[in-house]
């Protein structure tokens, strides 16, 4: 129930083919209708509304069939993130509705239910019973449609179980769905008045609560009842569905609006659709894809396809597909995308960064910023975050969320790669993973790998590496973990090659091949240990930063030595990473050689490393300062001083940003 497609999934062939193996398509819900358009077009998501079915999400192929079903608790409208994960609406509880993130509905196995390690919920607390709703990709945030309350309720898409609304908007009526155009932060609401309302800099503007104008249909039937909304930017175009008297099963209508942003009043659509050979009665939602309208057609249990629903004749036109399908209540389109490298992963010249995110464990001051974002040349401060927790690790997801480790927990801070500017951790928009059921004694490094939608966490304190779902929040346990003889520091999750490589505090580096089906059951492949002249380096070593640079199979680590040892810190490059075993000889090694001085490297404590492809980034924390390390794996080595550097109280970790983050999934 909301716009541009209602989002879209990214899905390699692969795991495309991993989902859909075994599950064939159901004979009772073919298409009845042949038409053109028959096996052409993207996979479509249904949501399921009836007494029987409410929450029965079906994946349907490009012809239409049933391919597998998932069991979801919400019962509303849907829309897809970047990941793949769906957001849904749930009002079957009554007041106050929910909603629900269902982690890679693709993915999971036929007939699956909703599960607290993969999936969460939380009340939409001061909602009476949401229904249609739309991602704001880039600004992270869900808004859904509060019918009975007369608003628009605003939340983070990355909130938990005690999230509170960022925003409520309200309106002079009721919104049954919303279609959201992000480059022109402009809101489309389908009133059940039978208008449209316009919002223009709806998220800039602070979610005002005075419409920019009012579109009214001059086409609609005595009774209208805006439903399902669609936009199409490129034609300025919007599709909209009259569900007109809801107790009657033949008077639905669709209207097409051209220049649609500036369209005001009583607007003669440029399409109009109505009557029996329609097979509109009560069509409660519709995405675009092209020019290709699929319409929940509830009263009548269809979906209904017209193939190009912006151009042709109006009037009594017959849809070009007709699919039997019970109770129909939203849709989300699922294109298939090509998979971007995790952010992690990118150890490749020519990738765009846009700063370089560096946590304080503490801060300066008590109330200073403990996440500031610093431009990459180490010259400048762009922006502060304050989380307010003892903060250790930070990495990113695509969609630009920040995963943030702490004494005892996770916590997720929603879009932090691209704003959040001043801003403090927010219930509305963030949320925790923490509890004794995660079984985290001292988290440190972590790793997040979006195309499993795990995150990857190293325990200190109880030696393992505990591995979540990524959409997971509360008190939940792990997806599984692997349990360590040493104590862990970080680690780097290849996924092209499917291995791990945790670094240890005994200087060592643990190899998991096969991970994410073996899972480290069977204990480390490998244990490499990084040596010159074919002599392990002398005690203390203790590593902590660690690398992997798939295009060259070299690892990057770094050594703090001593803990309590502010001069003896060292960087290592180590070669053929993905076969090394034993005593390993490493390629470069950045060290004064003198442990009782910092030397020209300052290298005392180097806890964290990020790799841009050609340059190291070094949180230093005994000596309180951010280095970079320009050309890294072809240096000389010795006591080599760093590039560029930058003054930080008590540096714990470094994460790179790159500018695709939190971009749309269209």
């Amino acid at each position: 129930m909301n716009a541009n497609g209602k989002g879209f999934i990214w899905l390699s062939p692969l795991a495309m083919a991993v989902a859909l193996a075994g599950c064939g398509g159901d004979d009772d819900r073919r298409s009845l209708v042949p038409g053109p358009g028959l096996g052409e077009g993207n996979q479509l998501l249904v949501m399921h509304n009836g007494s029987g079915n409410a929450g029965e999400v079906d994946l349907l192929d490009a012809r239409l069939n049933v391919q597998q079903t998932f069991n979801a608790d919400a019962n509303e409208g849907i829309a897809l993130d970047l990941l793949g994960n769906l957001y849904a609406a749930n009002d079957s509880g009554g007041s106050p509705s929910s909603l629900q993130t269902l982690h890679r509905i693709v993915e999971r196995n036929n007939n699956a239910s909703a599960v607290p390690t993969l999936d969460r919920d939380f009340p939409a607390n001061g909602s009476m019973t949401l229904k249609g709703i739309a991602i704001a990709h880039e600004a992270g945030l869900v808004m859904a449609a509060n019918v009975g309350g007369n608003s628009v309720e605003v939340f983070g898409s990355a909130a938990g179980e005690n999230a509170v609304p960022l925003a409520s908007t309200a309106l002079p009526g009721n919104a049954w769905d919303l279609a959201y155009d992000e480059a022109s932060d402009r809101l489309f609401l389908a009133m059940t008045n039978g208008t449209v309302l316009v919002v223009d800099d709806y998220v800039d503007g602070g979610f005002m609560t005075t419409p920019s104008r009012t579109i009214t249909p001059d086409s609609a039937g005595p009774v209208s009842n805006i439903h399902g909304i669609a936009y199409q930017s490129d034609s300025d175009t919007l599709v909209i569905t009259d569900v007109g008297d809801a107790a009657v099963a033949d008077d639905g209508r669709l209207y097409v609006i051209g220049n649609a942003s500036t369209a005001n009043g009583s607007v003669t659509p440029s399409r109009s659709l109505a009557g029996p050979a329609t097979l509109m009665g009560n069509p409660v939602d519709l995405v675009l894809d092209g020019n290709k309208a699929y319409i929940a057609e509830k009263s009548n249990d269809a979906v209904l396809v017209y193939n190009d629903v912006l151009s042709g004749s109006s009037g009594d036109v017959a849809p070009d597909e007709v699919v039997d399908s019970l109770k129909p209540e939203s849709l989300a389109l699922v294109v298939e995308q090509e998979p971007v490298v995790d952010l992690s992963d990118i150890d490749e010249t020519g990738t765009d960064f846009t700063g370089v995110a560096v946590t304080s464990n503490a801060p300066a001051l008590p109330g200073d910023p403990d996440v500031v974002v610093l431009d990459l040349d180490l010259g400048a401060m762009q922006r502060g975050f304050t989380t307010g927790l003892d903060r250790e690790s930070l990495a990113f997801n695509q969609m630009g969320d920040a995963y943030i480790s702490y004494d005892t927990g996770l916590a997720v801070i929603n879009r932090l790669a691209t704003g959040r500017d001043g801003e403090m951790f927010s219930a509305s928009r963030d949320r925790v993973i923490e509890g004794a059921s995660t079984g985290l004694s001292s988290p440190k490094g972590f790793d997040v790998a979006d195309q499993l939608g795990w995150v990857l966490v190293t325990d200190n304190g109880s030696p393992a590496v505990r591995v979540f779902g990524a959409q997971a929040g509360g008190d939940v346990p792990p997806l599984f973990s692997t349990m360590l003889s040493v104590a862990p520091w970080d680690l780097d999750y290849d996924p092209e090659e499917d291995r791990l490589f945790v670094a240890l505090t005994d200087g060592t580096v643990a190899v998991f091949d096969d991970y994410s089906t073996e899972r480290g059951g069977g204990g480390a492949d490998r244990v490499i240990t990084p040596a010159e002249g074919g002599v392990a380096f002398s005690a203390p070593t203790n590593l902590h930063g660690i690398v992997h640079v798939a295009e060259t199979d070299q690892l990057i680590l770094s050594d703090v030595g001593s803990g309590a040892n502010p001069t003896d810190g060292k960087l290592y490059v180590l070669n053929d990473a993905s076969t090394a075993d034993g005593v390993t000889d490493v390629s470069v090694r950045i060290d004064d050689e003198d442990n009782s001085a910092v030397g020209a490297t300052q290298l005392g404590n180097p806890v964290d490393i990020a790799f841009d492809g050609e340059h190291l980034y070094v949180a230093e924390k005994s000596q309180g300062m951010v280095l970079r390390f320009d050309n890294i794996l072809d240096s000389a080595g010795g006591d080599v001083a760093p590039s560029l550097s930058w003054m930080q109280s008590a540096p714990e970790s470094v994460s790179l940003i790159s500018e695709d983050l939190a971009r749309s999934p269209e």
